[in-house]
């Protein structure tokens, strides 16, 4: 059916697009911090974000689940199957299946966490494939304790009496608390996955199928719910978010640049696939509206998991 349809929109004639205004890059405060080392199996990135605008409108990639402590502001984010979901305070986002509309409205404080895929059923102890595509109260997962750290953090923001080191901190402490144990033979099965799509920029489904100790039907339970899609729609994601990373990056040479484009059927398609689940044409990405888009494409997001014991 993916293909047929790709056939059809290759057939077309394709007109340039024409990308939306996003919110400029220079009224964007950003700040990123190295998750601490006992985090780090659970948490890929830590960031906090700030802009004094009122208005603030980007797109976000499909990217890995999130955990999301909205400090000033509100907004929402409108997915790929237009379902609208509310951010206020502490907010967990799942893993994006499609690029989504946000929109805040600012001033806006947020701190945020890249959840890896074993973090985020450690975390939060339910199936990331639960909750791709959708943006859930916190409190749903971690209990009404959460929404009183928020509050404080928010409090302690506005008077001055919290460092964003401390909240660092704090949320650590608060998640390490509450990791749950996966068993050894699922954190395997995470690392294998996990390499199979860092080894190559178009991993073959059927050779991480033959590298698995267990059937196909319990394989593509398993990485559905860690990493929130079945193996055929996740290799297409991650080809496409990686291909996104590289282009960003501004030491791409037109030798990868080549490799990139031999990925995808014809360039319709690659613009297509990308636009589709980076937010941005391929052409835009290097672009200056880029400040946000490359934080989500971080390639801290495709590192390999650190060795956790269970």
């Amino acid at each position: 059916m993916q293909k047929s349809q790709t056939a059809n929109t290759i057939t077309k004639k394709t007109e340039p697009e024409i990308e939306p205004a996003y919110i400029a890059p220079e009224k964007i405060d950003l700040v990123q911090f190295v998750p601490p080392a006992e985090l780090a199996p659970f948490v890929t990135q830590i960031y906090f974000f700030r802009c004094e605008e009122l208005h603030i409108h980007d797109r976000q990639p499909a990217a890995p689940g999130h955990l999301i402590f909205l400090l000033r502001g509100e907004g929402h984010l409108q997915f790929h199957d237009g379902h609208i979901g509310s951010i206020k305070a502490a907010t967990l986002l799942g893993p994006g299946t499609a690029a989504a509309e946000f929109t805040f409205c600012g001033p806006v404080s947020d701190f945020g966490l890249a959840l890896s895929p074993l973090g985020f059923v450690a975390l939060t102890g339910s199936a990331a494939n639960s909750c791709t595509d959708r943006a859930i109260a916190a409190n749903q997962f971690f209990g009404a304790e959460i929404d009183v750290l928020a509050e404080r953090f928010r409090v302690g923001l506005i008077d001055g009496s919290v460092r964003l080191t401390q909240i660092v901190d704090e949320v650590t402490k608060f998640l390490l608390e509450r990791v749950r144990r996966v068993p050894p033979q699922h954190i395997e099965l995470i690392q294998t996955v996990t390499k199979w799509l860092s080894r190559d920029l178009d991993p073959n489904v059927e050779e991480l199928y033959a590298s698995l100790p267990v059937s196909r039907s319990t394989a593509v339970r398993l990485i559905a719910k860690y990493f929130g899609s079945a193996p055929k729609p996740l290799m297409r994601k991650y080809r496409a978010l990686r291909a996104a990373t590289l282009l960003c990056d501004p030491a791409c040479t037109p030798e990868m640049r080549a490799k990139i484009e031999s990925l995808f059927y014809d360039q319709p398609h690659m613009i297509r696939e990308i636009r589709h689940f980076a937010g941005r044409t391929p052409g835009a990405l290097d672009g200056d509206d880029c400040k946000i888009l490359r934080l989500w494409l971080s390639k801290e997001n495709f590192r390999d998991l650190e060795a956790y014991p269970g």
